[in-house]
């Protein structure tokens, strides 16, 4: 069984220092891996609030130049007469009614559509309503090989054809042959006021500032921001190829975090995504670094407590207090022979004090018993001269037992002035 004053007191104040220490280290690395998180999703949000931003006013400022280019090529047809139904005719593959405007039919005719691109930039479309469906007939929207996209129709399923379809104009981005365009389609009506067609303008979106954004989008060491559809990534930063985006995004293994921001006025959203592994990666480095800082800490101000407590607390005890208390009980009993170790150089320490107050009494002691033999022979000298005062009654045995009272009276003194020396 331990007894020691560093086993019974040092060590486990120290223990109990290092504890609280210890798990003030891992409440504050807890605290900082959820800082860290909370800061990487702050990142994310500011990066994807910065491409909605973007996004929002490249909208607005297109759908101001595409409304400009609209009202141009409205221009165009009502100043040449305005434009009215014509005969059925053969575009490349198809078969549609042809659109007349100043008398000359506009299937294969790139006059109109030509000039207001030539004004305004972008493209433009002049489409005939065949039914249900509306077949360009005039256009510079180029296909993929290069050639313009006449015959081709409204894809019945973007956003602009059930616009057209209930008679209204819309203004927005649209795919268009795979490509997305800012766009503005608008019913052409005839000289009876029936929807012949549609006018369309648009502008094919390529956006370096975009671009860049989402080259600096970056998430982590691997993470990124694209812009997709529910089908492909649109736009994307230039570090990182589609296929390997959209696998990622796509998240089978579930390793990813991936969000998605819906972009209203695309029709696309906005997709965040970064490993997983990373951000626990990053997260337990700080956690750990934390951590072993604080342990480290705590170690330090455990020895340094450990030092305070061992020395200057045995440094004023002179030794160890089970010890120093096993000499007083010693010295209570009556041990005043007892040997007293004194640890260190410090005279006023504990065990100094008790070393010097056994020696103060054993000198008290001695003295007492050398007075009290003294006063007991000059006590027997005492009663001879009273004896022989009795029996003579002279001068002589006068002077004898005046002097023997005086001897006694002097060891007397000189014993009340030993013990005199310790206040009681």
């Amino acid at each position: 069984m331990f007894k020691g004053f560093k086993s019974q007191v040092v060590l486990p104040v120290v223990g109990i220092a290092m504890l609280l220490i210890s798990a003030g280290a891992a409440g504050f690395s807890y605290w900082a891996i959820r800082h860290e998180e909370g800061i990487v999703q702050q990142q994310l949000d500011d990066k994807v609030a910065s491409l909605e931003a973007i996004c929002l006013t490249t909208t607005q400022l297109m759908e101001d130049r595409s409304r400009a280019s609209m009202a141009l090529l409205i221009d165009q047809i009502n100043s040449r007469g305005g434009a009215e139904r014509g005969q059925m005719v053969t575009i490349g593959s198809a078969t549609a009614n042809d659109i007349v405007i100043g008398g000359r039919g506009q299937a294969g005719n790139f006059e109109i559509v030509d000039y207001v691109t030539k004004q305004n930039g972008g493209t433009a479309t002049l489409f005939t309503k065949d039914g249900a469906r509306f077949v360009r007939i005039a256009t510079n929207v180029k296909k993929s090989d290069g050639s313009r996209a006449i015959a081709t129709e409204l894809d019945n399923k973007n956003k602009a054809y059930a616009a057209v379809t209930r008679g209204e104009a819309y203004y927005g981005v649209v795919d268009i042959l795979g490509t997305a365009y800012f766009t503005g389609y608008e019913p052409l009506y005839g000289r009876s006021g029936e929807v012949i067609g549609l006018t369309y303008v648009g502008y094919k979106v390529a956006l370096p500032v975009l671009g860049s954004a989402l080259d600096k989008a970056r998430l982590l060491d691997s993470g990124f921001v694209v812009i997709a559809d529910n089908k492909a990534v649109r736009y994307k930063p230039s570090w990182i190829t589609a296929e390997l985006a959209e696998q990622h995004i796509t998240n089978a293994d579930g390793s990813w975090v991936v969000n998605r921001v819906p972009l209203p006025e695309w029709g696309l959203s906005i997709v965040s995504a970064y490993p997983q592994a990373e951000l626990q990666s990053l997260s337990r480095k700080i956690g750990y670094g934390v951590a072993l800082a604080g342990l480290v800490i705590g170690l330090a101000i455990s020895v340094a407590l450990y030092m305070l407590l061992d020395r200057k607390v045995l440094n004023l005890l002179g030794g160890e207090p089970r010890v120093a208390a096993s000499y007083m009980k010693r010295i209570a009993d009556g041990d005043l022979a007892v040997e007293i170790g004194i640890a260190g150089d410090n005279p006023g320490s504990l065990m100094a004090s008790l070393k010097v107050m056994q020696l103060k009494l054993k000198n008290l002691v001695s003295a007492v018993r050398g007075g009290a033999a003294e006063v007991s022979d000059q006590a027997k000298k005492f009663e001879l001269a009273a004896g022989v005062f009795q029996h003579a009654r002279d001068d002589s045995s006068a002077q004898e037992l005046l002097r023997q009272t005086k001897a006694v009276g002097g060891t007397l003194a000189i014993l009340e002035k030993s013990i005199g020396r310790f206040k009681i």
